[in-house]
């Protein structure tokens, strides 16, 4: 039973890598949204996921320039910090790539 369930799951993941790094489609509590508007809003809930994941190693720290709060809750007013060595933190979310997008999709799966 266990080999055929990974059998069954290995050809699933073969005959459509990219299916799973996408979110679903259809949400059943929602039943009258179109599935491109579910797809946009999961698109930018993960975008904002990946800044986050990005920023978080400069906690406490104004590491964007449109950034109006730190993680602390103090505001940035001057405190804007130019970051230069890597990681550069991801600030905007036309940054984040496609790529980046797939792997974090893989990644909460």
């Amino acid at each position: 039973m266990v080999r055929s369930r990974r059998a069954l799951l290995l050809c699933l993941l073969l005959a459509a890598p990219a299916a799973q790094a996408e979110p679903l489609l259809r949400d059943p509590n929602l039943p009258s949204v179109p599935p491109d508007v579910l797809r946009q809003v999961a698109d930018m809930r993960a975008r904002q996921a990946i800044m986050d994941e990005s920023q978080a190693p400069y906690a406490g720290r104004c590491v964007c320039p449109l950034q109006t709060e730190d993680s602390n809750g103090k505001s940035c007013k001057g405190r804007f910090e130019k970051i230069t060595r890597q990681p550069i933190p991801i600030c905007r979310p036309q940054d984040v790539t496609r790529e980046m997008l797939h792997a974090w999709w893989r990644k909460q799966a």
